[in-house]
């Protein structure tokens, strides 16, 4: 039997919310602002309720602002 859980934090962050965010941490980034595309949906949200009760997990970090400083370093290392 297969199975499909959503793993994420169960809250969403627009675009603009990470890219201000990501402005903060690195003001070096180059943004490149463009129309929305056709089919972008406007929002999504990952509902983790069963992903945490089967699994019984929960994330290990849940502060944006931590998680895009790592992303960012970690990009920048490559």
């Amino acid at each position: 039997k297969s199975l499909t859980l959503n793993c994420g934090y169960g809250k969403g962050y627009s675009v603009l919310d990470i890219v201000k965010i990501s402005k903060k941490i690195n003001t070096k980034l180059r943004i490149n602002f463009q129309p929305r595309r056709k089919g972008d949906v406007a929002q999504i949200y990952a509902d983790t309720r069963k992903f945490k009760k089967i699994l019984k997990w929960k994330p290990r970090y849940n502060n944006i602002n931590k998680i895009i400083k790592s992303a960012i370093k970690w990009e920048m290392s490559c």
